[in-house]
């Protein structure tokens, strides 16, 4: 399941685009390619990655003959810590009839991995679910649901906050109304029990005007409590709320400035070490390409940095990404939907030699 690929650079000013200041130029050099899924379903989609609490790395997705379909369930893989291979996905939430929906992973720092579902024949009808496991997802726990009226991280990754806490990216999808997709944010200060009603609670951003209507939101952390959430929207723009008091209180949630377009389709925020925000997106109308933006230093525009994947038809889509160091370079993880017939992890170097 591990397909090594030759080199392949992302530079600027090659036609593939990317940051055109040359002192703030990134060089992405793809280094794999795997794909996670093993044709079970056979449709799948909405991948989430994480890193374990032993160090390699996790994903998730759902699977079934379509989306929203009777059968569809959860898929769970991880690598093998010595091999860097992947496990043959199994199963770990089938609710007998009933869909599961955008699976995201949680993993925290006393060892346990969460693994948050939707569970619910339409998506306006969500339940918040989760399963746990504190061996790295060899064994779960029995399946147990949030308390009412939280949908926990609806698909991108929660928060853990300094004062314990963790911080949720959420959203809810009405069938009707003026604003029937709308961001708001969930916080759970007692994360040792997230079935208990004790210690959660939400905020939504301040009302905007014309709505946006958007939804998942990816969150971003800045330090000394400013963080920064990404969201996709049926505007064909990326929208985007901060807040100054670690989530609490969010701004007014308005298109990102300089607008990014995007096809009203899923994305993923990461921070690089040098607080760069970098957008893993569809930038375009469509979901045929899979980019990577970066915003510039003084925040006056966006810079293409990389081209992650691209086919002539159908979708590569819903990207879920980690970034992390290794011998002193940044490497970043990115698992995503190509043509809801696999489930693909790209790994990059960025601003490494040549390998």
């Amino acid at each position: 399941m591990r397909w090594p690929l030759p080199s392949l650079l992302f530079i600027l000013g090659l036609g593939l685009g990317g940051c055109q200041q040359a002192p703030d130029t990134v060089v992405w050099q793809l280094a794999t390619e795997t794909v996670l899924s093993d044709g079970y379903g056979p449709e799948c989609h909405a991948s989430n990655l994480v890193k374990l609490p032993d160090g390699p790395l996790a994903a998730v997705w759902f699977s079934g003959q379509r989306e929203g379909a009777d059968d569809v369930v959860i898929r769970f893989s991880r690598q093998d810590a010595s091999t860097g291979l992947w496990s043959r996905p199994i199963t770990v939430a089938d609710h007998a009839g009933i869909p599961c929906w955008n699976p995201v992973l949680f993993a925290d720092g006393r060892g346990t991995l969460t693994l948050f579902y939707k569970v619910a024949k339409q998506i306006p009808q969500w339940e918040g679910w989760f399963r746990q496991s504190t061996d790295g997802g060899l064994h779960w726990s029995t399946a147990q649901r949030l308390p009412r009226g939280y949908l926990g991280p609806i698909r991108c990754h929660a928060l853990p906050r300094p004062d314990g806490s963790v911080l949720f990216g959420s959203s809810t999808e009405a069938a009707t109304g003026a604003q029937p997709w709308r961001v708001h944010f969930e916080r759970c200060t007692q994360p040792e029990d997230f079935s208990s009603p004790a210690g959660w609670s939400q905020t939504t951003p301040a009302d905007d005007h014309p709505a946006l209507n958007a939804i998942q939101p990816s969150l971003l952390d800045h330090g000394n409590g400013h963080l920064v959430a990404y969201a996709r929207t049926r505007g064909g723009v990326v929208a985007r709320t901060e807040s100054v008091d670690d989530g609490r209180r969010w701004s007014t949630l308005l298109p990102a400035q300089p607008p990014q377009a995007n096809p009203n389709a899923g994305l993923e925020a990461v921070l690089l070490r040098d607080k760069s925000e970098v957008l893993i997106l569809n930038p375009g109308k469509n979901r045929l390409q899979l980019d990577a933006v970066t915003r510039s230093v003084d925040g006056q525009n966006w810079q293409r940095c990389g081209r992650i994947d691209e086919v002539a038809q159908g979708e590569v889509s819903y990207p879920s990404a980690w970034v992390e160091t290794s011998n002193g370079y940044e490497v970043m993880h990115v698992c995503y939907t190509r043509n809801r017939r696999e489930i693909v992890l790209r790994t990059f170097w960025l601003n490494a030699p040549q390998r």
